[in-house]
């Protein structure tokens, strides 16, 4: 049976992500109940389970008022989101209710310490993954209560999945990111073309996303850092010591990614 994706938008800059049959539907990450109840409404379809990546409340706060409306389960892996109803510990793999849908749930710590994200691979033309706050396009979540090598570690393993990936990302800061990006390396040619690409869409009101692995590997400011690439390291360190920084070297992976993580805390 086949699916749709679809993504709602909310708050400020918040997006629930939801896909459906022509009967059930999957929420991932509810921030506000009202845009799932009217589109479920709409389409005339039953809410069967609710994916939490963590505890935030722009993540959960629609939690409570979807409930009654529930058929399946709430999962998630977090002893901070008591409204879970299917608490388990990532990595592990599950089937969604009232489908043969198969997810995988992936650790991705680094945003927070218990932050997972669901890699859903055979559901729709192209690999999906709902990956919350931990990889935004041309960006990563701020750090709470994860740490640096926690985020290098889960880049470096979500930098392994398919290329045609689909990054279904909760927020959008594309824009803003880019920005940071191009502060940086302003001559990069991909990110320039993908920053027009974004700014035609946003103008007409699109989302940016989803976006793709394949993408964020060649403008993902904190991809470029794990494959050390030479330009961005080099242009990373100038843009360092312009911003003020001093003996700044870098050596590894984790240097560049705690430098740049650093610098757009400040930017």
């Amino acid at each position: 049976m086949p699916y749709t994706l679809n993504i709602l938008p909310c708050r400020t800059d918040n997006y629930i992500w939801l896909f459906h049959n022509t009967r059930h539907a999957w929420v991932i990450d509810p921030s506000l109940a009202a845009p799932v109840l009217d589109y479920i409404s709409q389409q005339g379809l039953i809410l069967a389970d609710i994916l939490i990546t963590h505890h935030h409340h722009d993540h959960v706060g629609g939690i409570a008022d979807l409930l009654p409306h529930l058929t399946g389960r709430v999962i998630g892996s977090s002893q901070r989101i008591p409204s879970l109803t299917e608490n388990l510990t990532a990595p592990t793999e599950l089937t969604l209710s009232f489908s043969d849908v198969r997810v995988q749930m992936l650790a991705t710590h680094g945003h927070t310490y218990d932050h997972v994200s669901y890699f859903v691979p055979n559901a729709f033309e192209h690999p999906i993954l709902f990956c919350g706050d931990t990889i935004f396009s041309a960006g990563c979540g701020r750090i709470f209560d994860g740490d640096n090598a926690q985020y290098v570690e889960t880049y470096t393993r979500l930098m392994q999945l398919p290329e045609d990936t689909l990054i279904a990302c909760a927020h959008e800061y594309t824009e803003a990111n880019l920005e940071y990006a191009l502060a940086i390396d302003s001559s990069h040619a991909d990110t320039r073309t993908y920053n027009n690409e974004v700014k035609y869409a946003r103008a007409r009101g699109e989302p940016s996303l989803p976006s793709t692995l394949a993408r964020e590997k060649l403008i993902n400011p904190y991809m470029r850092c794990l494959t050390m690439e030479a330009a961005w390291v080099d242009a990373l360190t100038e843009f360092a010591l312009r911003r003020g920084e001093v003996d700044v070297c870098i050596r590894s992976p984790l240097d560049a990614f705690t430098l740049c993580r650093k610098l757009k805390n400040q930017f």
